[in-house]
């Protein structure tokens, strides 16, 4: 699975190819009424990683990016946690400021923990499986998103790892551009059925998490909420 990656690149049409690979693997979202196409290879969206500055004294960016969590043994933390980005882990929600996470099946449900960088962090009541749309506060600049449940107990001594992404406020690079816009589309699209249900199997094609399919109910509810500054926390 993606992580925050440590790119090197040799030389430029090293880049220029990775690219065209890119633009060429691409598969379809098939959520009902909607077409959309959505990038699906790491290969060009990682090299934006040449780009970043380097963020002295920055102790999150060492922490590896991975838009899936959860899966201990631990009845709370079992439960799978998945940040419906690109699959390079890096995401620029533009406008309308809209993040999701899937929520799995879960025999204890948790209320949902989501911490944003130096935004804060919020606590959302517990629910069954589904999607939350979230609308955030502005990204103004390069910020880690980390969602996991909030657990009163661990029987597993080690816990699961948070589903963690890198929020943007702008794409890097052209392929990130349109891995992003597409991203955008499908939560517009998302967002139209707020209350409603999708179905589970297209969706998890549309972002490459078919393997997800047997581990999830074949409709998801569609659940959307702003982060409202009555349940921030302070970090």
């Amino acid at each position: 699975m993606a992580q925050h990656p440590s790119v090197q690149v040799s030389s430029p049409p090293a880049c220029r190819f990775q690219a065209r690979s890119a633009r060429k693997r691409w598969g379809q979202v098939l959520i009902p009424g909607t077409v959309l196409a959505l990038a699906t290879t790491v290969s060009a969206i990682t090299v934006s990683a040449i780009t970043e500055p380097a963020i002295a004294g920055d102790s999150t960016r060492s922490m590896p990016a991975n838009r899936e969590g959860g899966g201990s043994r631990d009845a709370c933390q079992a439960r799978r946690l998945v940040h419906l980005v690109p699959i390079s882990d890096r995401f620029a929600p533009g406008e309308p400021r809209r993040i999701a996470v899937l929520e799995g099946s879960a025999p204890r449900p948790a209320p949902l923990q989501v911490r944003i960088g130096s935004l804060g962090v919020w606590t959302l009541p517990a629910e069954p499986a589904g999607i939350r749309l979230i609308s955030i506060p502005p990204v103004a600049a390069e910020m880690l998103w980390e969602s996991s449940p909030v657990c009163t107990s661990a029987q597993d001594p080690i816990g699961a790892p948070p589903a963690r992404s890198w929020l943007l406020p702008r794409s890097a690079v052209k392929a990130d551009q349109e891995a992003d816009q597409v991203v955008r589309l499908q939560l517009q699209e998302l967002s139209r059925r707020c209350g409603s249900s999708v179905e589970a199997a297209p969706l998890l094609r549309a972002f490459a998490l078919e393997h997800l399919t047997t581990m999830l109910p074949a409709q998801l509810s569609i659940r959307c909420e702003p982060l409202a500054p009555l349940s921030f926390k302070a970090p």
